[in-house]
Formats: structure tokens, C-alpha cells, sequence
């Protein structure tokens, strides 16, 4: 099975991070080509003052590509475009904030209109804690592109 995640990895540090990072590790031991996309600009640099979002440790050994920003849509065509002719069996996607929904539909339903590729949703927050107004808008238009969800819940 070919597996594509589109989320948070090296070099950006973090739970999400860890958890995308190690989730594709396992998919590789249980011998899945799989992979992630991730980001070249995850946050404005503006949202991240005096702190770095960056690892400083090494790279894990797995497939990391960083060819998405999070505030660029002409590289959410380019991604949804190169999935849909790759055709990734599932494409994973990490959804913890709805700022990043209007990339990760983009991408997604780019990617899914090959008729092959299903689109699983992670979802830890579908809406946040700290609510803004654009958070339910944001959040359907990801949702609606998925075909299936697992919640993460304490």
C-alpha cells in the first residue's frame, strides 16, 4: 500500500511531529511504501516570537519532503496536483487547527479527484479551544473532503 501524510515532520519539532513521524515509521516496518509531505512554511513567522519552531535534532530516517506553506495556495495546487497523478493509495492528513484547513481541503480534493486515493482525516481539535470566526467555515471545508476520520480524545 502507498501511504502520503501531509503534516508537521522534521524539520519542525513538536508532538505532531513526533506522532507523524513515528506513525509513518510504522507503516515503513510493516512494509507500506509511505511518506510526508510537510511544510515549508507551517506558521507566519510572526505567530512564533522569540521562539523558533524548528528541531534541532536529526532528521529521522524516513521519506520527508518539504513542499507545502500553509499561507501559499499556489503550493497547495502544486501538492493536490503531484498526489493526484501519484496516487497514493490513502493520504493522511494531521488536523489539529483550523487555519490550516484551507490547505489541507485544497490538497485534498486536488488529490482525491484521481478516483483512487482516500483521504483520512487525524483529527485531535476540530474546533479549538480558543475559538475564532472563521474556525466552522474553515473546518467544513476540510471535513467535507475526506472520506474517513479518526479523533484523537483523552
Amino acid at each position: 500500500m502507498k501511504v502520503v501524510l501531509l503534516g508537521t515532520a522534521h524539520p519542525f519539532r513538536g508532538g505532531l511531529a513526533s506522532f507523524n513521524e513515528r506513525l509513518i515509521l510504522e507503516f515503513i516496518r510493516q512494509g507500506h511504501e509511505a511518506s510526508i509531505s510537510t511544510f515549508t512554511t507551517q506558521y507566519p513567522g510572526i505567530l512564533f516570537p522569540g521562539t523558533s519552531q524548528f528541531s534541532k535534532s536529526p532528521a529521522p530516517d524516513i521519506p520527508i519532503k518539504r513542499e507545502v506553506s500553509s499561507i501559499d495556495p499556489v503550493s497547495w495546487w502544486k501538492l493536490g496536483r503531484k498526489l493526484k497523478k501519484q496516487s497514493p493509495d490513502i493520504l493522511i492528513i494531521k488536523y489539529w487547527l483550523p487555519f490550516m484547513a484551507p490547505c489541507f481541503g485544497t490538497v485534498a480534493a486536488i488529490a482525491r479527484k484521481n478516483k483512487h486515493t482516500k483521504v483520512i482525516c487525524i483529527a485531535d481539535n476540530i474546533i479549538p479551544h480558543e475559538p475564532k470566526f472563521y474556525d466552522r467555515f474553515f473546518t467544513r471545508y476540510f471535513l467535507k473532503r475526506c472520506d474517513a476520520f479518526i479523533t484523537m480524545s483523552n
